[in-house]
């Protein structure tokens, strides 16, 4: 009895042994079919040259190259000649990079590392692919992720309240993976004079994570671009250049709606009407008044306004109001030679109006 049992214990225990031999044999059968379909298939393509790109560096502090490095497989069946080193942009333009060192010959199982020409300041945190190519095959190509940089330009103010002659614009870099040096603003593509300067050398700008945003004055009068689209550009050392697009203020319309001289009154003084119209985006302060007959200018600071007492410095002017201002000129002089005078009214914030050949009588 005890016999049997034995027997019956040694056959379960040859059964399990059997399905584990098994096993292991049909996973090494498997195993060597597969390699050998793949060092089949690898030995069959290696008729041509075989490389691959290994890696792509870029380097945030500078933008106009980027390196690649390219291996020629050892089962190659011959040295490989380098010859481009193109980059494809996600619109699918294939740019030529250039690259001194090509065409290079690659020898089998070597690799080597190609500085590559081509700015890629304007694809910052996009997906290019780079292919390198060569004349005894088909090449290689990898698909790479430029460094994200965060330089941008978070604000274009213009103030008509304040002043026509400049406005603001304000610049971050927190968080970008590299500082940048400002070395020039543009307005509509014609660099600016700025407040803080960038004459004398750039302007760091740092790209520390608890950085405060960066105000810069531009120096640029821009009653021409009152009402259209202005774009402003910053360019960097590093090859960076960000725009930013914005419409200016509609137009301040200061007009001189009336010049009267009036003998029987007084040849000592004149008056004029003045306008801000409802339209015009701010109040305005009148600073000066110029009067010109033929070749002389002559200029007025203090006058006097029907609704204040006294002579006073500047008027402000509400928008959709008129005033009417005295101006002390002695124009006796003047009086019937047939004379014309041209009227111009200047405010605070470097707007004007002008009133033209309104005849002395």
């Amino acid at each position: 009895m005890r016999l049997a049992q034995n027997v019956k214990g040694i056959s379960k225990l040859i059964l399990l042994l059997l399905f584990v031999m098994v096993f292991i044999i049909g996973a090494t059968i498997s195993y060597v079919w597969t390699m050998g379909f793949y060092v089949s298939s690898e030995f069959n393509n290696s008729k041509h040259t075989n490389v691959t790109i290994e890696n792509v560096q870029f380097f945030p502090g500078n933008t106009s190259y980027f390196n690649v490095t390219v291996l020629n497989q050892s089962f190659s069946p011959s040295n490989a000649t380098i010859e481009q080193i193109k980059v494809e942009t996600a619109d699918g333009e294939l740019h030529t990079a250039s690259t001194p060192s090509l065409p290079f010959q690659l020898a089998k199982g070597s690799s080597q590392t190609f500085k590559s020409f081509w700015n890629w300041a304007n694809y910052t945190g996009q997906t290019l692919i780079i292919n390198a190519f060569v004349s005894e095959g088909d090449g290689s190509n990898r698909r790479v992720v430029t460094p994200s940089i965060k330089f941008n330009i978070t604000s274009v103010k213009f103030d008509p309240s304040v002043s026509v002659n400049y406005f603001n614009i304000t610049v971050q870099n927190t968080g970008s993976p590299t500082f940048v040096n400002i070395t020039k603003i543009l307005v509509n593509g014609k660099e600016v004079t700025t407040s803080p300067t960038l004459f004398l050398k750039p302007f760091t700008l740092t790209n520390a994570s608890d950085a405060a945003p960066v105000t810069f004055m531009l120096f640029r009068n821009w009653i021409d671009l009152q009402d259209s689209q202005v774009t402003v550009t910053i360019q960097t050392l590093q090859g960076y250049q960000i725009y930013k697009t914005v419409k200016a203020p509609p137009p301040v319309v200061l007009s001189i709606t009336g010049v009267n001289f009036d003998a029987t009154i007084s040849t000592n003084h004149f008056n004029i009407t003045v306008l801000n119209d409802a339209n015009s985006p701010t109040d305005v302060e009148i600073s000066e008044v110029e009067v010109s007959v033929e070749d002389k200018v002559f200029s007025f600071g203090n006058w006097s306004a029907f609704s204040w007492p006294g002579l006073i410095s500047t008027i402000k002017l509400e928008r959709g109001k008129t005033t009417l201002i005295v101006i002390p000129w002695i124009w006796s002089s003047y009086q019937g030679q047939g004379k014309v005078a041209t009227i111009t009214v200047h405010t605070v914030q470097g707007f004007r109006a002008t009133y033209e050949n309104k005849a002395i009588p």
